[in-house]
């Protein structure tokens, strides 16, 4: 990008712009380490999510990426992380939302107040970021484009206001975000247009924000979170097999993901299997992934279908993850409601097919009998329905492998992403 005014999108000066990133959680503690994640490893090499993926190729195509991170008790201040590439910065969140913190929490009457956890989310999520030494720091970096995780939270409309306050432009980019879990719904009417773009992971999420919130569709894209296809990529099954630790000569259905059985209904998805279980004793389905409901799904598994279910905990590492998805039939998503998962993308690059839920931007990539089957969120007789004909067509699903790994690098690829990221970021530029 050439020199602009520093409103165009670039400081004078610069060999690249500088793009300060933001994602989701209010701070650290609230989400990775529930996933046995520590501030040393995400700072340095731990890249699991569609967050890494756009930082990833937003640092090697577009500019310098600085990703914020806010905690209760920052344990280092910056690093640079070896598979992204941008700078992480750890800033405490503000004295105010760490005190609410750790007196919603903490304190020996907290239990009495948690039913006010909605009130309390509202609060905290505005709070985190009212810190004037953040705000200070955020001056004298002085981004070119704030770039955000989802436009659900507090901390959107408080980056807004600091984008505005700034004269740069902001970005965010959906996860899966519902309006009536909105923080903040009165705020975002005001908020969510004046968004220089939001990035939709589906063409029904476009729609929703240029009726619902009435966002100018020149501020509105629709971008897939990019997959790695080198990594992601089809291979022999048997090698596949062999590096999993799997037997080939048995079949096996994948779920990746979190194990949050309200949002995954992975609960579902192991009773609805163990209905087909018996008529298909060499099937097995496997199930990589941790979080809070594990327990609890293991107990289930032990009940219903001790012999068919394997639990793998969580996979991270990309090569391992790709031998899995080469390994598998299909990918089985049961969610109630996603963005767009980047476990589809994996899937799908690897030439998987994909059984899931219609949920969030799935159907970008999930074309019914092409590239994989949809069934309505919660509908578990159509689940089973769709289940029991991947079971019984193995031939069926392996011919359908090459088209599901073209659909993917067309849509996908980090070529096809980045093509799109310059192209708007430019738009945003030119426009300031």
């Amino acid at each position: 990008m050439p020199t602009e005014p520093r409103r165009a999108g670039q400081q004078p000066g610069r060999n690249r712009p500088r793009i300060a990133f933001f994602d989701y959680p209010d701070v650290f503690e609230d989400f990775y380490p529930h996933y046995g994640v520590d501030q040393q490893a995400f700072a340095t090499q731990w890249a699991a999510t569609g967050n890494h993926a756009f930082v990833t190729l937003l640092q090697k195509e577009i500019g310098d990426v600085r990703w914020y991170v806010f905690s209760l008790a920052p344990e280092l201040t910056e690093a640079h992380h070896a598979i992204t590439g941008c700078r992480m910065i750890f800033l405490p969140s503000s004295w105010l939302h760490r005190h609410l913190w750790r007196w919603f929490y903490l304190s020996r009457a907290a239990w009495r107040w948690r039913r006010a956890y909605p009130a309390y989310a509202v609060i905290a999520s505005y709070l985190v970021l009212a810190s004037w030494p953040f705000v200070r720091r955020l001056r004298r970096e002085r981004p070119d484009f704030l770039f955000v995780q989802d436009y659900a939270s507090g901390r959107f409309d408080v980056l807004l206001l600091l984008a505005r306050m700034l004269s740069v432009p902001l970005i965010a980019y959906h996860t899966g975000s519902q309006p009536e879990r909105y923080v903040g719904r009165l705020a975002k009417r005001w908020t969510i247009p004046r968004a220089d773009l939001l990035i939709a992971s589906s063409h029904a999420e476009l729609e929703m924000l240029a009726t619902r919130y009435r966002v100018p569709r020149k501020s509105l894209v629709v971008i897939l979170t990019p997959i790695d296809t080198d990594t992601f990529r089809p291979r022999d099954r048997l090698e596949a097999c062999r590096m999993a630790g799997l037997d080939p000569a048995r079949r096996y259905l994948l779920f990746v993901g979190r194990l949050d059985d309200p949002v995954k209904r992975v609960g579902a998805l192991i009773r609805v299997f163990a209905t087909l279980a018996a008529e298909h004793p060499h099937v097995e389905l496997l199930l990589a992934g941790e979080g809070p409901d594990g327990e609890a799904l293991r107990r289930l598994v032990e009940q219903r279908v001790p012999k068919q279910v394997r639990f793998l905990g969580w996979v991270s590492s990309p090569e391992a993850k790709a031998q899995l998805y080469n390994a598998a039939d299909c990918l089985v998503l049961n969610s109630r409601s996603e963005g767009f998962p980047t476990v589809i993308g994996e899937a799908m690059a690897c030439g998987t097919p994909v059984l899931s839920s219609r949920v969030g931007g799935v159907g970008e990539l999930v074309v019914e009998g092409q590239t994989g089957w949809l069934f309505p969120p919660g509908d578990e007789e159509m689940l089973r329905a769709k289940l029991a004909y991947v079971l019984t067509h193995p031939k069926v699903i392996a011919s359908m492998r090459p088209q599901v790994r073209s659909l993917a690098e067309s849509r996908v690829s980090p070529a096809a992403v980045a093509a799109a990221l310059r192209r708007n970021f430019e738009k945003v530029r030119c426009h300031g």
